[in-house]
């Protein structure tokens, strides 16, 4: 999202065809565990309002001749947007008798008032479960830093995507339930949904909006995102999402807790386990 006004979310995409998997040769990822992914991003792309254009396996680890296993992201296409998209405000409930906020939807302009106001008004709060498909870039770091200043747990439900993954970045403790998913791509300026003369306005100063992008990897970098995953972030189109399962992110040593519906603690046996007896019964 650029200077304030326009959101950082992708496109809506085309409509959906099949994709073929990459070869599972040096992978690191079983026939199950794709399976489940892709399933997850389906369902992804549904809570988003969003058909996939198509899905595909892209690794996340360009050094051709690293001796690791590679951890793949999954890539959701889609279309640049010839209009302004138009977010939404979150809605926030308070549960736990106000121990933690529910928060679903997007990041719309008022997003950071909203959640200040809420914690204002209930110290209690601490923890955020959040499912977010993303939205306005200013409004979203400014609700990254008063995650940081209060102390905060965010949880992932589902997915949280584009700038809402600063939120969770930012978080004390970071924490995903077994079958969310965090998605990355670049920042959107829907420079070309503008008429002229705001877009060619648009892309001049898109040269020089480096605070966002410097900002977002800052909070990346603090939660242990590695050199892979911000490169595979700031190459995913802008339209396009780069989809990653709780073992991707651990494979790329990013540090947080995976949880079931209870908020029990998983390890990654147990997270594995769980994708592919889902995948199971899909």
């Amino acid at each position: 999202m650029q200077n304030g006004q326009q959101p950082d979310v992708p496109a809506p995409p085309r409509r959906p065809r099949t994709a073929t998997p990459a070869p599972r040769g040096g992978g690191g990822l079983t026939l199950p565990r794709l399976v489940s992914a892709v399933i997850v991003l389906l369902v992804l792309a549904w809570f988003i309002g969003r058909k996939p254009a198509a899905v595909e396996t892209a690794v996340a680890t360009p050094e051709a001749a690293a001796p690791v296993a590679r951890p793949q992201a999954h890539l959701v296409h889609g279309e640049k947007s010839t209009t302004l998209a138009d977010i939404g405000e979150a809605r926030m409930i308070l549960q736990e008798q106000g121990n933690a906020l529910r928060v679903e939807g997007g990041v719309g302009r008022n997003f950071a008032n909203d959640l200040k106001a809420m914690l204002d008004a209930t110290p209690s709060v601490r923890r955020i479960d959040i499912t977010s498909g993303g939205g306005y870039a200013v409004s979203g770091l400014e609700a990254a830093r008063i995650v940081r200043r209060n102390n905060l747990t965010v949880r992932v439900r589902g997915y949280c995507a584009s700038i809402c993954v600063a939120l969770w970045a930012a978080a004390a403790q970071r924490q995903m339930e077994a079958d969310a998913v965090i998605g990355l791509h670049q920042r959107n300026a829907q420079c070309d949904a503008l008429p002229s003369p705001a877009r060619e306005e648009c892309r001049y100063q898109d040269q020089f909006a480096t605070e966002h992008d410097s900002s977002y990897s800052a909070w990346l970098q603090a939660a242990g995102f590695n050199k892979r995953l911000l490169d595979l972030q700031a190459r995913t189109a802008a339209q396009d999402i780069a989809v990653l399962t709780a073992p991707q992110l651990w494979d790329n040593g990013v540090d947080f807790n995976a949880v079931d519906r209870e908020g029990a603690r998983m390890g990654r046996a147990e997270v594995e386990r769980f994708l592919s007896e889902k995948s199971a019964r899909h």
